[in-house]
């Protein structure tokens, strides 16, 4: 599930030609898997769960769009 996760995320990033990333952590009792948006190398968005990187993009496309 995870792997369609950040495939989801990247599929709605490359509209936008932003990268995704996740973020692992090193705690073994933590399972939640976190992203970051990058855009030319530099980071743009908090590490975020799946469900609100996907508010934060939605967020992000209506903002350029609106530029």
């Amino acid at each position: 599930m995870i792997l369609n996760e950040i495939q989801a995320l990247q599929n709605f990033g490359n509209n936008l030609s932003i990268t995704i990333k996740d973020i692992s952590t090193t705690d073994k009792r933590k399972t939640i898997k976190k992203y970051i948006a990058t855009l030319n190398g530099a980071s743009i968005s908090p590490a975020l769960r799946y469900e609100q990187m996907n508010y934060f993009l939605l967020g992000y496309s209506k903002a350029v769009k609106s530029i």
